[in-house]
């Protein structure tokens, strides 16, 4: 992923995190699922850049403890066998609308399979997985 893939991911993320939060101040906040995952995927391939995590928090929106939380519990699936695999419509990639491109796979690395049919795209999760 480049830097301005991976520029406008965070802003996006941020956008998300600011929405979810504002209009709950003193309250306790749950992220939903969804987004919990695409952040984490973003986290990870931020810490494998070598940044560290108290300035993906920063541009995030979020409490450090909270995002360090969410990787090790995300660490312990993947060496419990499993891996995080977060699957969004097309709209929320910046691609256009669901259905009218190609689908694409970003791994935990941060590598990028542009251009694929759903049946590539299972036959990848399957070999990957």
């Amino acid at each position: 992923m480049d830097d301005s893939s991976l520029s406008d991911v965070c802003e996006r993320l941020a956008l998300e995190v600011g929405d979810e939060v504002e209009g709950r101040p003193g309250k306790r906040w749950r992220c939903p699922a969804g987004l919990r995952s695409r952040i984490v995927s973003y986290a990870r391939v931020c810490r494998e850049r070598g940044e560290p995590v108290r300035d993906i928090c920063r541009r995030l929106g979020l409490v450090e403890s909270t995002l360090g939380r969410w990787l090790r519990a995300d660490r312990k699936e993947l060496q419990a066998g499993f891996r995080s695999v977060s699957i969004v419509a097309a709209e929320d990639c910046g691609q256009g609308e669901a259905g009218s491109s190609p689908m694409r796979l970003t791994t935990p690395g941060g590598y990028t399979v542009d251009g694929l049919d759903a049946q590539t795209l299972a036959f990848l999760l399957r070999v990957v997985g």
